[in-house]
């Protein structure tokens, strides 16, 4: 496209760059050379191909971040890109032991990486990738079939990174292996400690009042020694919580701190004229982290009130019960969470296109827990069941008896 169009060079040598970085990034986590509508093949052993991968990621985000800069880009947007950046640096020193250097051949990983590790760290790199040409192409206006093309191998992605790590991609989330059920505690605690560490990072960037920033980092510190109580290990940005030392019922906790920092972040971006996309990225965070908070606890969440124990599933209600626990407990979080995303535009009087397509996708996850579960999902303590009329028992009318005649 951008030959084609002839764009300056600069720009060009950009595209180039990540083009032979991505085909770099296939061979070392497929084994063989990347080729144009060929399937990929199997994920050869990893030998280190998660610090290859972090270390091309790492530089293509430098690229990015310089080319901003170079562009003088908004101020949000270049703070945006920096804070990729140094995530992927901390990622690449937790994988490596070393800080990552310009030009350096990443060192062997300091742990030995499962086989679907190297590559769920290869597919969320690309898949992040992937998505980020779908915006720029869609933000220039380019043409429907090279932005559906975009899209096409995007929605491939998404559905590869699904079958390597058992979970659906998000962005800026580090691929985790499949999550025990035990580890409820230590993935809200995970969740809390990131959205409190960006709103941290956030504030230092805008420079804000010293005070306010000290009260973010003291709510930062306390959540990494609570994680480190519940997992046994410090927490570190972008990777996959330990399982839960402490019992289940930490999670309710967790739950209402991440939600609780979330909810501040929200609106901190709504305070400041953050631009939309961003605010409803968070907001998006926001009514997910309710609805796990509801889930696990019985109870809508509220700003300030102590979190509700975790709900024990009565005998009575197994099938309600079994959206929680088993194959149906992610898919259970999903469908609350995008029926709360429904009503919440619906709310806002969004436009139908939007709604119609939210309601799709609550229609499609309602589909997919019944097939799992067998059972059609119910929000959290089960339907409101009406009262059943109960019939009135007919007036039982007497036989008139024949008057006899003397």
């Amino acid at each position: 496209k951008l030959k084609t169009e002839k764009a300056g060079k600069p720009e060009i040598d950009e595209a180039v760059k990540k083009l032979l970085a991505l085909k770099v990034e296939y061979k070392a986590a497929t084994g063989s050379d990347w080729k144009p509508g060929a399937a990929p093949a199997p994920p050869a052993t990893p030998a280190g191909g998660s610090a290859d991968a972090l270390n091309l990621a790492t530089a293509a985000q430098g690229d990015l971040v310089r080319k901003l800069k170079t562009e003088k880009a908004a101020k949000p947007e270049i703070d945006e890109a920096v804070k990729k950046l140094l995530a992927l640096k901390v990622e690449y020193k937790a994988a490596t032991g070393s800080d990552w250097k310009p030009g350096a051949a990443p060192a062997s990983s300091a742990a030995p990486a499962s086989s679907s590790g190297g590559s769920g760290d290869a597919l969320n790199l690309a898949t992040a990738a992937q998505g980020d040409l779908v915006r720029k192409l869609k933000t220039e206006k380019a043409g429907k079939p090279e932005i559906d093309e975009a899209v096409k191998k995007l929605l491939a992605l998404k559905a590869e990174y699904k079958a390597a790590t058992g979970s659906d991609w998000k962005p800026g989330a580090a691929p985790a292996p499949p999550a025990t059920p035990a580890g409820g505690s230590a993935d809200a605690l995970n969740l809390a400690t990131a959205a409190q560490g960006d709103l941290v990072r956030k504030l230092k960037t805008e420079k804000a009042a010293k005070p306010e920033i000290d009260d973010a980092v003291k709510k930062l510190l306390a959540l990494k020694a609570e994680y480190k109580a519940a997992t046994g290990s410090d927490w570190k940005p972008g990777t996959a919580p330990s399982s839960s030392a402490a019992p289940a019922g930490g999670s309710g906790d967790a739950l209402n701190l991440a939600t609780a920092a979330q909810g501040d972040l929200v609106r901190k971006l709504k305070t400041e004229k953050a631009a939309k996309p961003e605010i409803d990225e968070a907001v998006k965070k926001l009514l997910a982290l309710k609805a796990e908070y509801k889930a696990a606890t019985g109870s809508d969440w509220k700003p300030g009130a102590a979190p509700a124990q975790v709900k024990q599933p009565s005998p009575k209600k197994e099938e309600v019960a079994g959206q929680k626990d088993g194959p149906g407990g992610e898919l259970s979080a999903k469908v609350a969470a995008q029926g709360d995303l429904v009503r919440q535009l619906k709310t806002d009087k969004k436009p139908k296109e939007e709604i119609d397509m939210a309601v799709k996708q609550l229609l499609a996850l309602k589909t997919e827990f019944k097939a799992a579960t067998g059972s059609d999902w119910q929000p959290a303590g089960g339907p409101a069941k009406k009262p059943e009329k109960q019939k009135k028992a007919a007036k039982e009318v007497k036989p008139k008896e024949k008057v006899e005649q003397a």
